[in-house]
């Protein structure tokens, strides 16, 4: 026999709403999930004036045959590595952010080889990272 929740109030200020198994009842739900929709929207909006400038860098050779070269020495996602697997680098991230330290665009000592997951998981959060 499976077990229910308790009922709880709904986390909207002010209302008496119980419910059960989630944060806020039916209306409120609606109401948090339109100003989430909007306040990403507007955080996209503000990424994305700035994303043109930042990845600039990113479609220049210099950075094109950096990264190449990098992934030849270091063929392996380092974080991967950490955890005892072997996945093969897809990127070359930088280890501090070229948006905050430019002046490390082509350092060796800031970049490491990560796959697609690993730079997800370890990027910057749109809209959730300094800077945004």
């Amino acid at each position: 026999m499976a077990r229910q929740r308790a009922l709880k109030p709904c986390a909207a200020p002010a209302c008496a709403t119980l419910v059960r198994g989630g944060t806020y009842c039916q209306r409120h739900q609606e109401e948090y999930d339109q100003r989430r929709k909007q306040a990403l929207k507007r955080t996209h909006a503000k990424y994305n004036e700035r994303r043109a400038e930042s990845d600039k860098f990113y479609g220049t050779s210099r950075w094109r045959k950096l990264s190449l070269y990098y992934r030849r020495l270091h063929p392996l996602c380092v974080r991967c590595r950490e955890l005892g697997r072997a996945t093969p680098a897809q990127v070359v991230d930088h280890i501090k952010p070229l948006k905050t330290h430019p002046e490390l665009a082509t350092e060796w000592d800031n970049l490491r080889s990560l796959c697609h997951a690993c730079h997800n998981q370890i990027g910057e959060k749109v809209g959730l990272g300094p800077g945004v």
